[in-house]
């Protein structure tokens, strides 16, 4: 992703320094988007700062900040990203918040903290709409999923059954028509943080969306799998009026459209190594 690295790290060790933190320095990447530095304040505290890298991310960070701003941190009860420091790098924007001195989840510790991440996800989801209609793309998800279904077709010639297999999934109005709330989008091992066993945090709300709660199971199954799924999903269903089994049915569904959320990744992006990626991933599991 870089050009650079030694030139990319010299940019954000002085980004770091403008906003007030001091070295010793830490830089990465924050999976696709991002570049990240991290230093201390005068109190020795520990600080991240995300850099969006291209100017399609710039948007997103200042969606994700505006969204973060009016989640009730109260009733989510795990640590959650708190912008406090704003930046500029190379005309793109930087935000910065407290370090969340954690590890990603295991398997085991999410199903250990299956009830934690319940209550947390049903205090996400029931964010009322009018703190964020305007930062979020309200249509339906599957009106948004068809049109990015026919974005990959003018560019990916997907295999004929998984194209039938798709359009058949998006068909069956009962799998999406729950009502839509504002999901995480990206419930992984890297943004789920727990400490010697207990889950602690929940971080990068990037791909924060309206959308059926299913989603937001589907991709804790593909990161964490079945066993974790029910565990959690029955939890959240004791906390929720959700329907169990029609939010199980659409976390499989969901799953299985993956390779085309990757892909269209990859073209509105322009990173062509993730429409590859998503063609191996279904040569792989046919």
């Amino acid at each position: 992703h870089m050009c650079n690295p030694s030139s990319v790290s010299d940019d954000l060790a002085s980004l770091a320094s403008t906003v007030g933190l001091s070295p010793p320095f830490e830089f990465g990447g924050d999976g696709w988007d991002y570049d990240t530095v991290m230093g201390f304040d005068l109190f020795g505290r520990r600080w991240i700062v995300r850099v969006a890298r291209r100017p399609d991310v710039a948007p997103l960070l200042i969606k994700e900040n505006a969204i973060l701003n009016v989640l009730d941190r109260e009733r989510i009860h795990l640590l959650i990203p708190n912008p406090e420091i704003h930046g500029v790098l190379n005309g793109l924007p930087a935000t910065g918040y407290q370090y969340i001195d954690a590890f990603p989840s295991t398997e085991e510790d999410i199903f250990n903290n299956a009830a934690g991440l319940a209550r947390a996800l049903v205090a996400i989801h029931s964010t009322p709409i009018e703190k964020f209609e305007e930062h979020l793309d309200t249509t339906t998800w599957k009106a948004r999923t068809l049109e990015q279904l026919s974005v990959t077709e003018s560019v990916v010639t997907w295999p004929e059954r998984v194209l039938k297999q798709w359009k058949i999934l998006l068909s069956m109005d009962e799998l999406w028509s729950d009502p839509h709330v504002l999901c995480h989008g990206d419930l992984g091992p890297p943004h789920l943080l727990s400490r010697e066993g207990i889950l602690v945090g929940i971080i990068d709300f990037s791909d924060l969306q309206f959308a059926p709660a299913a989603i937001e199971f589907g991709n804790l199954l593909t990161a964490f799998g079945a066993k974790v799924l029910n565990r959690v999903l029955m939890e959240y269903c004791a906390q929720s009026n959700a329907n169990f089994d029609i939010v199980w049915a659409g976390a499989y569904a969901y799953q299985s459209l993956g390779p085309l959320f990757t892909a269209y990744h990859g073209i509105t992006s322009d990173q062509s190594e993730f429409v590859e990626s998503a063609l191996r991933s279904l040569n792989e599991n046919s």
